[in-house]
């Protein structure tokens, strides 16, 4: 389409925007192109449906083409202004030609859903991220650099309520969201997980046992001559007490013990934000599995050798972290703790084998950097007692003491499980010490005359490795 401007003006307006040729943007009220005669100059102005602009051009028009009238139309004010207003969505170009034809600007018009309210919002809501909210149709795209994640998911969520409806409360069409924000410097986070056992367990019997008193046989359901605290097999110690005639013979049954199991694992690591990591320190010990093997033949029975399935014990951790600003970190966790359990030994196709003690712990949490909360925790009491003696007698006071026998046996455990998240940082390897430092090994002479398995060295950056160390042989903790 095509006007012309029967009068000619001066003067240019202030501009209250200036737009690059290349970045697209939404359009203020007013703006001011350059003179395009020599090198076709051409501006890209976005526009929402019902807006418009006023264009200062800087000679005086003589023509003007609008591309496609029904996308933006292109009023003519004076020689030298343009009223130009969004009609519905799609591009269209707008010329303006001074009295020889010359060109004197293009635009390039773009007109689609209006996101300067969005704009506005994502800019109050994440005043320190770069976010630019575009549209193509009915599609919003997110662009810039944003903090961390959490925001980059706030800017998403409020994209994705104002693409529910472009049309306001009655309209009746949607649009989706391209959330192409970046995340500026992903933060790592390194978690320090703490698990701390204490059990102890007590077993005591005492009494006198017979082998002659009727054919029964004295059964004690819990077995505490058994394995309690090792592998070994328990005994007791017994006074036997026998008639010379031979027919009533008795043992005096005292036994005791009292164990106690510390375990304390602190495993470390660290992962990226919204990526997971795990952490394993154990190993597998083989268990009997279904047969892998049947050689034979028609004539010969099948000879089946039996196969070996391996399970894993130790301490594994996995988590995922989340950093969702401001020093919160959101923790996927999942620790477990097994152990080699002798004393649920059972027989397996012939081969002992031991049980598992297996604690577990799966949660999410929310914290900040440097805070630490207990996950689980446990506090469990166990008691068994059993009485066994001659039915009647044993009832009798004093006296019945010598016809029955008593067990007892306590266990008492305690476990608790602290987690810790650090917001960290890459350093240099110097700032991080290494178990190893400073360790050397013993000469000859030190180890045979002295006794000593390795050396010391003091360090000038620990003033404290400078001092003596008395006490055993062992593990030096400076």
């Amino acid at each position: 389409m095509k006007r012309r401007v029967p009068t000619l003006l001066c003067g240019l307006s202030a501009a209250l925007m200036l737009l690059a040729p290349v970045q697209e943007a939404f359009a203020q009220a007013s703006m001011q192109v350059e003179d395009g005669s020599n090198s076709g100059f051409s501006r890209r102005i976005s526009m929402g449906i019902g807006k418009s602009l006023i264009v200062d051009l800087p000679r005086d028009a003589a023509e003007i083409f609008v591309g496609n009238p029904k996308v933006a139309n292109a009023i003519v004010r004076s020689a030298r202004k343009l009223y130009i207003i969004g009609l519905d969505k799609g591009q269209t170009t707008v010329f303006a030609l001074d009295a020889q034809g010359h060109q004197i600007a293009a635009m390039q018009i773009n007109i689609g859903r209006d996101v300067g309210e969005l704009q506005q919002i994502l800019r109050a809501a994440m005043p320190t991220s770069n976010i630019i909210a575009r549209t193509v149709n009915d599609t919003i795209i997110l662009s810039g650099e944003v903090d961390s994640a959490e925001e980059a998911k706030r800017a998403d969520d409020i994209a994705e309520g104002f693409a529910k409806d472009f049309n306001g409360n009655n309209g009746s069409s949607t649009g989706m969201v391209v959330n192409s924000l970046v995340i500026h410097g992903r933060d790592q986070v390194m978690l320090k997980v703490t698990i701390a056992e204490i059990d102890r367990s007590i077993a005591k019997q005492l009494g006198l046992t017979s082998s002659t008193w009727g054919p029964f046989t004295q059964y004690n359901p819990f077995g505490i001559n058994g394995n309690i605290a090792t592998a070994g097999n328990g005994q007791t110690s017994g006074i036997t007490l026998s008639n010379p005639s031979g027919t009533v013979s008795a043992t005096l049954q005292a036994f005791e013990r009292y164990g106690v199991s510390h375990i304390l694992a602190e495993p470390t690591v660290a992962a990226v934000s919204g990526e997971s990591a795990n952490f394993t320190v154990g190993g597998e010990f083989p268990i009997p599995g279904p047969p892998t093997t049947c050689p034979g033949t028609v004539s010969t029975t099948a000879v089946c050798s039996g196969g070996a399935v391996y399970q894993p014990y130790g301490v594994m951790l996995t988590f995922t972290p989340v950093v969702l600003g401001e020093g919160r970190i959101l923790l996927h966790l999942s620790t477990e703790v097994t152990d080699i359990d002798y004393t649920k030994t059972v027989s397996i196709q012939g081969v002992p084998t031991p049980g598992l003690l297996t604690r577990k712990n799966a949660t999410s949490v929310e914290l900040p950097s440097g805070g630490s909360i207990a996950s689980a925790g446990l506090l469990q009491t166990v008691s068994r007692q059993v009485i066994n003696g001659f039915p009647g007698l044993m009832d009798l006071p004093i006296l019945g003491t010598l016809f029955r026998s008593r067990d007892y046996q306590r266990e008492e455990t305690e476990l608790m499980i602290i987690v810790t998240p650090y917001l960290v940082r890459a350093t240099s390897t110097a700032e991080l010490p290494q178990p190893d430092d400073g360790y050397a090994d013993s000469t000859d002479p030190q180890a045979w005359l002295l006794g000593r398995i390795n050396r010391l060295y003091a360090s000038p950056n620990n003033p404290e490795a400078v001092k003596n160390f008395k006490g055993r042989v062992g593990f030096i903790v400076d």
